[in-house]
C-alpha cells in the first residue's frame, strides 16, 4: 500500500499552519516510517525540524515542520547545520550515512553498510544507541536529506568506564 505525505510549516507563535512546504504523492509504508521517525528533514536545500505528525483515517499523512533552529546543544548546532547543508552527492536510493562527533565537528564514518531496506532503517531510527564492534554510540540527531535520499545519523561515542 502507498500513502501520500504532506510537509506543512507550523507556527508555534500562531499555533497554526503557515503553508505546505512539500508534497509526496506516493510512499511505501516502510519509507513513510523513515520520514516520520527522523528528527529533521532537508528539502530543497533547506533544513526543517519535525514538530509533530499525524494521519487522517490512517491514509493521509502530514508532518509539521519549523525552520531548523537552535534547539540542540550549542556544542553541536553549528556543526550539524554545516554538515547537513554541505552534502551535495547524487541520490542513489534511501540509505544511511553515519557522522561521528570528534569533539569539534562531525566527521563521516566509513560506511557500516551500503544499503539498508527502509523497514530496517526505520528500526534503527527507533534506537537511542548503536553498538558496533563493542563500541557504543549515542544517536544524537537524525535527518532525512530528501534531496540526496540519505538518512544522516549523527553519533557520539559513549565513554564507558
Amino acid at each position: 500500500m502507498y500513502y501520500p505525505l504532506r510537509y506543512i510549516e507550523w507556527s508555534e507563535a500562531k499555533q497554526a499552519e503557515i503553508g505546505e512546504v512539500h508534497h509526496i504523492h506516493s510512499l511505501s509504508q516502510e519509507e513513510l516510517f523513515v520520514h516520520k521517525l527522523v528528527d529533521a528533514v532537508k528539502l530543497n536545500d533547506r533544513i526543517w525540524v519535525h514538530v509533530s505528525h499525524e494521519s487522517v483515517d490512517h491514509e493521509k499523512h502530514t508532518i509539521y515542520l519549523r525552520p531548523f533552529a537552535e534547539e540542540l546543544p550549542s556544542t553541536y548546532q553549528r556543526s550539524l547545520a554545516t554538515t547537513i547543508s554541505g552534502q551535495k552527492d547524487y541520490p542513489s536510493g534511501l540509505s544511511p550515512e553515519y557522522w561521528l562527533w570528534d569533539g569539534k565537528a562531525f566527521q563521516r564514518r566509513h560506511a557500516i553498510d551500503s544499503y539498508v531496506a527502509p523497514l530496517d532503517l526505520a528500526l534503527r531510527l527507533l534506537d537511542h544507541y548503536l553498538v558496533q564492534q563493542d563500541i557504543t554510540y549515542d544517536i544524537l540527531y537524525t535527518v532525512l536529506d530528501a534531496d540526496r535520499q540519505k538518512v544522516m545519523i549523527f553519533l557520539s561515542e559513549v565513554n564507558e568506564s
